[in-house]
């Protein structure tokens, strides 16, 4: 199996600590190259930062397109309260279609993991070819002067329209709906499947034809940084990998939990087996 991963690479501070890689490409990019998919990622990142925030990957044995940037996306995050805040500091700037090779425009399995609204254009969605995610994170948050928060984003439809599955979190699917049922919502867009994480109490899986609740192994929550991107990643795995939508979802939900628990894809080889 091939995937392919793009997005920015992030420079992530948390509590006054030393900055750490951090962004889809990061954690999405792993997870694949965990779980045995040949996997490559195209990113955009300032050279000076290149070689600390993508050693990560290359170590993993992913391929990686990186691309200069006059800033690499910075987040402030703190994981203290009850939600999650992230405040973007600094933007790089977009991946554009001719940034992508032919060769690199197709995989079997597409993960896209836009940060901020002009991380990846929406024409360089319409070149690529493959059962293809996105993870709404970055399109429906927007930094101004009073900080970053959550807003409706009126080109949303435009990047949808690429996609097969689109996941997003509680919280940032509520600023979507704006009245809409989640069957609503998934069928205005012409998205095959929904994918709604929240937290402890599990996921949602929206269909044409059902929604499915999947509820997540209790486990300690140490590493709670990235377990949506291993989501969305062992979603399209087990996807691609021919599985139902539920089964598919059943397997992120076991893989993000590990993740969570140990900072890292502990899968055994017949758990891997169970999402082909």
């Amino acid at each position: 199996m091939s995937a392919l991963v793009l997005g920015a690479i992030t420079r992530d501070l948390e509590g006054g600590q030393a900055a750490v890689p951090g962004g889809v490409v990061h954690y999405a990019g792993r997870a694949f190259a965990a779980l045995g998919a040949r996997t490559r990622a195209v990113t955009r990142v300032r050279d000076a930062d290149a070689d600390e925030l993508l050693a990560p990957l290359v170590a993993a044995g992913v391929e990686v397109r990186a691309l200069p940037s006059a800033a690499t996306t910075t987040y402030a995050n703190d994981y203290s309260g009850a939600q999650d805040r992230h405040e973007l500091l600094a933007a790089s700037d977009p991946l554009r279609p001719d940034d992508l090779p032919t060769t690199w425009r197709s995989a079997d399995a597409i993960h896209l993991g836009p940060l901020h609204r002009r991380d990846l254009l929406p024409e360089t969605l319409a070149i690529l070819s493959g059962f293809t995610g996105i993870d709404l994170q970055g399109l429906v948050r927007i930094a101004d002067a009073h900080g970053t928060r959550l807003a409706p984003n009126p080109e949303l439809k435009d990047y949808l329209a690429h996609v097969s599955v689109a996941k997003a979190s509680e919280e940032e699917l509520a600023v979507l709906l704006e009245g809409r049922s989640l069957e609503a919502f998934r069928s205005e867009f012409g998205l095959a499947e929904l994918l709604v994480t929240r937290g402890e109490r599990g996921a949602l899986v929206v269909t044409r034809w059902r929604v499915e609740e999947v509820p997540v192994p209790s486990v300690p929550r140490r590493f709670p940084v990235g377990a949506g991107d291993v989501f969305l990643a062992a979603y399209l795995h087990a996807r691609v990998s021919e599985r139902s939508p539920v089964a598919a979802a059943r397997f992120a939900v076991r893989t993000s939990a590990e993740h969570v628990e140990h900072g890292r894809i502990r899968i055994a080889p017949a758990a891997r087996e169970s999402a082909k």
